[in-house]
């Protein structure tokens, strides 16, 4: 039987290409290749469960035209000399076994190379500092390198190396690419007023604004031919002042529409930092977020439109192609968290579906790491794992101590490799700190996630022991052959006179309603939690101040480009935001504080005072546990070795029952 998602899977044929259906993967960019750009077996295993899972088109992410001069972060597949070209062959055939168009981002990062990888300077429409780049210079004590404007023969030189690298894509076996004319890379920078403040016939007007983009399709064009299919990547709007706005991209889609197959709108740009939550939107911002823009665009072109931009199901996918907004759906998180949806979904085993939480952990490539999903512990794991979990070689026990995200994860493991698991959790459901963590309304992605993580461990067989805590007597009566501690964190609290009183609490009792809040409230702790029950607070009409002894919101940096949605969250709301203070004394409708900046005294109103200065490891529980049995057999994991994140407590587990 067909599944009910008929316009998810109605195929469609441009320039005699078929597209089995809607759906194609975002560029995802895994910074597997060499040094030198080149495609490895380690990068092709990372997209071929994508390509399993059923898209009708795979893209590479953020390739460059040419490496020595565009790179903007490590490890880009370099489109700039033939030596390349053997290994995106590899990935088209990787890609046709499964039915799939092999696609790649095409792209030069223009001003926003990186002077510290290229070793010269970065060249633009204009001359100017960038922000980042003042930035890294200032962090690596050299002074900074300015952008160099681009003359004429740069220019002709840059528009022929985008042809020649969409021509290599051509004799590599792809039938098309994705021209990357969005987020404020090269060709958007020489389109856009924010960065081209040229005077002559490439800057002022948008005609010739529009030059630049226009001689690189051209050039593009006479190289491959009529039958090449050309996706094009727009931001619709730059959301900075004396950007590109959607009025003058469509104006400019017009300008390019019959010189192009189909329009990518995207929206965003990453040279401002604060503007890069919206090219990938955090679990804050609504789903499906840049639709609206590709329904507009629909309306006002006559070529198919590819919408993108937290579409994080088939439901979505399907929901936007049957009303007409787009032509296409892109889609990259949900494959990262789990490249199995599309057919989950059309089997109609959408509750089995692992939610993306849109925490952008993948994000870690961009400063050197592996690429890795919180919620997915074979991302990244392809060549250990290459058809998912195997059967162990040999049966064992396994206890599980803790039913938080860690605990759970392990227990599916192990349950996954055929062990037999035990899981103790004292309290009286599964969930752990995941609980507190999707309470708040604009939490649902990780509240999706923890209702799907607790469906899959109840399922998975394992034998759950809820309202019980483990003790070694426990332990040693099932007799494991392996012990996995995850019994999580408790809250901070600081040795401040007053703490005790009965008007403190954990930040996260208020998000979930367990205890009532009064007018003014003081949060101790400018990190996540502290500035979502914060903005939480602020938005239901309480006077709200964060209070935070370092001099900035350094407990944001691990939220990455989300701390600005966060901050601007929190201005929305009215919330204040005080940096420099210590906390020194709690007494009955007031904090006694000192500020360190200023060397002065104060005292602020506060009818409850809310903690969000952290989370202390289970050390005691840990301790009472991990001799029960041979020490080399016991395995500490998540919150309970450091409390950091959902990714930590996931990837840890599953490292731990992976291995048993």
């Amino acid at each position: 039987m067909a599944s009910e998602f008929r316009h998810v899977f109605s195929p469609f044929t441009v320039k005699g290409v078929e597209f089995k259906n809607r759906i194609e993967s975002a560029p995802i960019s895994p910074k597997l290749t060499t040094t030198d750009g080149c495609i490895t077996t380690e990068f092709l295993e990372f997209f071929r469960p994508i390509a399993r899972g059923g898209p009708a088109v795979v893209t590479i992410g953020n390739s460059a035209i040419d490496l020595s001069e565009s790179q903007d972060e490590t490890r880009h597949a370099d489109l700039g000399n033939d030596d390349g070209i053997l290994g995106l062959s590899r990935f088209v055939d990787m890609c046709d076994n499964y039915g799939a168009q092999a696609s790649i981002e095409v792209n030069h990062s223009g001003m926003d190379a990186v002077y510290d990888f290229t070793h010269k300077p970065p060249y633009g429409p204009s001359s100017c500092y960038t922000a980042d780049e003042l930035r890294r210079a200032k962090e690596a004590g050299r002074e900074p390198v300015a952008v160099i404007e681009m003359d004429q023969e740069k220019i002709d030189e840059t528009v022929e190396k985008f042809a020649d690298a969409v021509l290599r894509c051509k004799k590599a076996g792809f039938k098309m690419v994705l021209l990357h004319g969005g987020h404020g890379n090269l060709i958007p920078q020489f389109l856009s007023p924010f960065s081209n403040h040229r005077s002559d016939k490439y800057g002022g007007s948008l005609e010739n604004r529009a030059r630049f983009p226009l001689e690189v399709l051209e050039a593009i064009r006479k190289k491959v031919g009529p039958d090449f299919i050309l996706e094009y990547r727009i931001s619709a709007t730059e959301f900075v002042e004396n950007g590109m706005n959607a009025d003058e991209t469509i104006e400019f889609a017009k300008m390019i529409q019959d010189k192009i197959d189909i329009l990518h709108v995207s929206a965003g740009m990453r040279a401002v930092a604060n503007k890069i939550p919206f090219m990938m939107q955090p679990m804050y911002l609504p789903h499906m977020f840049n639709v609206h823009f590709a329904e507009r665009f629909r309306k006002e072109l006559s070529l198919p439109i590819t919408a993108v931009g937290s579409i994080m199901n088939i439901e979505n996918a399907e929901m936007i192609l049957s009303n007409g907004w787009a032509d296409m759906v892109a889609i990259a998180r949900q494959f990262l968290a789990d490249p199995e949806f599309i057919r989950k979904g059309a089997r109609g085993k959408s509750e089995e579906i692992c939610p993306c939480i849109r925490c952008n952990y993948h994000g870690r490539v961009t400063r050197g790491k592996g690429i890795a999903c919180a919620v997915n512990p074979l991302c990244g794991r392809e060549m250990q794992f290459p058809r998912g979990v195997e059967k162990a070689p040999e049966k064992k026990k396994v206890v599980v101590v803790g039913g938080g995200p860690a605990g759970m994860q392990a227990a599916r493991t192990a349950r996954e490799r055929g062990h037999d698991v035990v899981l103790f959790e004292k309290e009286s459901r599964l969930g752990g700190n995941l609980i507190p963590a999707s309470a708040l309304d604009f939490k649902h992605d990780v509240r999706d996630y923890m209702n799907w993580a607790i469906r899959s461990t109840e399922a998975s067989g394992a034998k759950i022991v809820l309202g019980t805590a483990a003790t070694p007597a426990l332990i040693a009566e099932e007799k494991p052959d392996a012990l996995i501690i995850a019994a999580g964190a408790t809250a901070f609290v600081p040795p401040v006179k007053g703490i005790d009183a009965p008007h403190v609490m954990w930040a996260p009792e208020a998000d979930m309603g367990l205890r009532k809040v009064c007018k003014n409230v003081v949060v101790l702790g400018a990190g996540v939690v502290g500035y979502e029950s914060a903005i939480a607070l602020a938005e239901k009409g309480h006077d709200v101040t964060i209070i935070e002894m370092q001099s900035s919101a350094v407990g944001l940096v691990s939220a990455g480009a989300a701390r600005f949605t966060l901050m601007d969250m929190a201005e929305k709301a009215g919330v204040k935001v005080r940096f420099s203070i210590r906390l020194d004394e709690v007494l009955p409708g007031t904090v006694r504080c000192f500020d360190t900046s200023a060397g002065e005294a104060l005292t602020l109103p506060c009818d409850n005072l809310l903690l969000a200065a952290g989370l202390r490891p289970r050390k005691d529980t840990v301790e009472a546990l991990r001799h029960c049995i041979p020490e080399p057999d016991v395995y500490i994991v998540g919150d309970a070795r450091s409390p950091q994140s959902i990714a930590t407590a996931v990837n840890q587990a599953f490292g731990a029952a992976a291995e048993i």
